[in-house]
């Protein structure tokens, strides 16, 4: 009986980070305690698209941060690039500050998040998100009581890299 093997073909990783370097505009630098920050939109393109992502998150606060200190992530997805009424918890889409996390509990995917431990380095978390519409923003969450971002735009980077299936031929 012939066989078919699966593998995944990673795709072009798109990149959220700060001015200089990255695909979509992310500014978690500097982000205060208790205070957040959504990106630009990424348009992912119409037709036939991915639908499976492996997301890593590298991010690190400006001092020796508190066991368990977590910087939160969420998606924010919508139908329509420019219109908040259709997109995820009501959110505009562009770089800017959140003052408040209950629009993403409420209402946007949660990714994931990044958990420190009381030491000063950098901090590095991933793991598999399935996106369905064409338009996303994410966004990021400082949980820390005590500690702010760095101010470092290369210390705050998520990627997403495509994973669609890669069927082959049967033997």
């Amino acid at each position: 009986m012939a066989t078919n093997k699966i593998y995944y073909a990673p795709g072009t990783i798109i990149t959220f980070r700060g001015a200089g370097g990255g695909d979509v505009l992310w500014t978690m630098q500097n982000e205060g305690t208790a205070k957040g920050r959504i990106s630009n939109v990424w348009d992912r393109g119409a037709g036939s698209l991915p639908s499976r992502y492996l997301w890593r998150c590298t991010t690190r606060w400006v001092a020796t941060p508190t066991l368990g200190d977590c910087l939160r992530l969420y998606l924010a997805t919508s139908s329509a690039s420019a219109t908040a009424a259709l997109a995820d918890g009501g959110l505009t889409f562009g770089d800017a500050e959140l003052t408040t996390e209950n629009a993403l509990l409420l209402n946007c995917i949660p990714l994931g998040g990044v958990t420190a431990e009381a030491i000063d380095k950098s901090f590095c978390s991933s793991g598999i998100i399935a996106i369905y519409e064409r338009y996303v923003a994410l966004a990021g969450w400082n949980g820390s009581g005590t500690k702010a971002m760095t101010n470092t735009v290369t210390d705050h980077v998520v990627t997403f890299t495509p994973i669609p299936d890669d069927i082959q031929a049967a033997t």
